[in-house]
Parts: C-alpha cells; sequence; structure tokens
C-alpha cells in the first residue's frame, strides 16, 4: 500500500518545503502538488528551483502534479482554465498554463498529472468534446516527452461522468493517457466501487476522500457515506497497485492536526485489506 497525500489540504497557503516535510514526516510516502495559485507559482523559478532541490533528496516522494484549472484558487470569482473551452484564445491560454506546470518535470520527474475536462457548468456536447480532443493532442506529448503520463480526472460536470470520460478515449483511441479515480466526485454521482470495476485498465492514481453524497467535502475516509471496504475490495479486483492518494480539504480544521488523523486513514485501510483477504482465504 503507497500511502500519498494532495497538498489540496494546504491550498489556501503557499507551498513551502515546510510543509512537505510535514507531510513525510507524518509517514506518507507520496505527495501530488497542486500546481494551482497561488499554492505554488509554478513560474517562480527560485521557488522551482528549490523545491526540485528538495524532491532530488526525497525521491521518489513527488508522484505526481495537479495541473491549474483556475488562475487564482483564492479569488472571490475564479477565471476558468479549460481544456474543453470552445473560445480558442481561452482554451489556449489553458493549455500554455497547464504545459508551464508540466515544465516543472524538467527539474524534479514525477509520473503523474491530473487534468480537468472542463468547468463545473460544462454541458456535454460534441463541440466540447473537440475541445478537449485538440487540447490534449498537444499536451499528451508534451506531457510524455518530460516523462509524465496524464491522467483525466472525474469531476461533477456533465463532460467528466466517469463512463463518458471512458467512452472518450474509447472512441479517440489517444494513447499515453489514463483516468485518475475521484472517489468523492463518484459518490456525488454514481457508486464508487462499481465505477472502479467499470474503469478496470484506466486508472493509473487515485483522489480518496469521503462526503455525505451531496457536497464535494473533501473529508477523510470513513467521515462520510461511501462504503470504503467495497471500494479497496474493487480496487484489489482490478489489480490496481499505485498509489492511494488523499485529497482533503481542511474543512476549518488544524491542516497539520489533520495530517495526523489522515496519516491513521491507512490503518484502517490495511484491516480492511485484512479482512478481504481473510475472506478470500475461507472462499479457497
Amino acid at each position: 500500500m503507497i500511502k500519498g497525500l494532495s497538498t489540496h489540504l494546504f491550498a489556501a497557503e503557499k507551498l513551502t518545503i515546510g510543509r512537505l516535510e510535514s507531510i513525510i514526516s507524518s509517514g506518507f510516502e507520496r505527495v501530488e502538488i497542486f500546481a494551482v495559485k497561488p499554492h505554488l507559482d509554478y513560474q517562480n523559478k527560485s521557488l522551482v528551483s528549490d523545491l526540485a532541490s528538495w524532491f532530488a533528496d526525497h525521491s521518489p516522494f513527488l508522484h505526481s502534479i495537479h495541473t491549474p484549472f483556475c488562475m487564482d484558487y483564492q479569488a472571490r470569482e475564479r477565471v476558468w482554465l479549460s481544456i474543453a473551452d470552445l473560445e480558442k484564445l481561452k482554451r489556449e491560454r489553458a493549455i500554455d498554463e497547464i504545459r508551464r506546470a508540466l515544465e516543472l518535470a524538467e527539474k524534479v520527474s514525477f509520473p503523474f498529472a491530473i487534468v480537468h475536462m472542463g468547468t463545473p457548468d460544462d454541458p456535454y456536447t460534441f463541440k466540447h468534446l473537440d475541445a478537449i480532443y485538440y487540447s490534449l493532442e498537444t499536451l499528451i506529448p508534451f506531457a510524455r516527452d518530460r516523462g509524465v503520463t496524464l491522467a483525466l480526472e472525474n469531476i461533477p460536470n456533465q463532460l467528466s461522468l466517469l463512463e463518458r470520460i471512458l467512452r472518450f478515449l474509447e472512441e479517440t483511441r489517444l494513447t499515453g493517457i489514463g483516468i485518475c479515480f475521484d472517489s468523492g466526485h463518484s459518490n456525488l454521482l454514481a457508486n464508487p466501487s462499481e465505477e472502479i470495476e467499470t474503469a478496470k485498465g484506466w486508472i493509473v492514481t487515485t483522489h480518496l476522500h469521503d462526503n455525505k453524497g451531496r457536497k464535494d467535502e473533501h473529508l477523510l475516509p470513513f467521515e462520510g457515506s461511501i462504503e470504503w471496504p467495497k471500494v479497496l475490495k474493487s480496487l484489489d479486483k482490478i489489480h490496481y497497485q499505485g498509489c492511494l492518494l488523499l485529497e482533503l480539504n481542511s474543512g476549518g480544521r488544524d491542516p497539520l492536526q489533520l495530517l495526523k488523523s489522515a496519516i491513521q486513514t491507512f490503518d484502517r485501510f490495511e484491516e480492511c485489506q485484512e479482512e478481504l483477504a481473510e475472506a478470500k482465504s475461507r472462499e479457497g
């Protein structure tokens, strides 16, 4: 079991090496950088150099980056960056920002980069799908040249329902791309354990968090309504052996205190896996 955490937990502040030290000292084995400004200014050469030096001393701690989907995560009214935008100039701006974030891989290696298909309000139309295809034709080789595989995330919009992402990938026959399975987003719209099995062969990484089925709360696993034993059973069934990466929201709690609870989540995951192994053994 590879224990991972997204710096999304600290999205309200700028990323520092001190925060990365806190994550690794808590027992996490991998980290995903939430590469959205102002949390991470990926164009700050001095900052990027310092981070690259730190990660070089802690390889392979950097598992992935979450590419930018807005210009300022803390803004009252976000300016979205969307690879599905129907306006060419806006779409190219999104592509350019994602490429700038991917250039981090020129300084420090990481295997995956998470990409959103559109914004929360985007409808499901062929024009939007064409825009996504155009964008990915540019981004996939750019990422591949830097040793990175893109992973499309299922998010709560009409373009990014997991079944629609799968249909898009199968029909376009794009290569060098996978899926980041987001458990919380799946729980808002479908059944997480069933969707995992549907996406067999496509899931390359995860965003694991919980909710009560109504809001995208990014709670700790076991704090919401997701049936985690079933989720872990489905991941085992599809032979997923990648990182189990938590993507949490502090929700007003002290992020450093939440780190302690977050790492303990994996004890409960291990208990679920042990029960699963025992059940398999009894079945013969």
